[in-house]
């Protein structure tokens, strides 16, 4: 647990700054855990702890892959 401010806090305060910065969030609890305690948005990208370095790398793939198909589909 972050001291005063939450992890889905943070990203809003920091998306207020940056509406394209991508996010990753770690968790030690589940998202399943997060998700019926409506701690994380629908689409949100979790890596679960404790993880790999390999299931790290895998992550931050897949939050890049659904960054570069969504600057697609925003493309005329």
């Amino acid at each position: 647990m972050m001291p005063k401010l939450g992890g889905r806090e943070l990203v809003t305060r920091l998306l207020a700054r940056d509406p394209h910065l991508d996010v990753l969030y770690m968790s030690g609890y589940t998202d399943e855990a997060l998700g019926a305690r409506g701690v994380l948005e629908a689409g949100a990208i979790l890596l679960a702890k404790p993880f790999t370095p390999q299931q790290l790398v895998a992550k931050v793939r897949q939050v890049l892959d659904a960054t570069l198909i969504d600057r697609r589909l925003r493309v005329p």
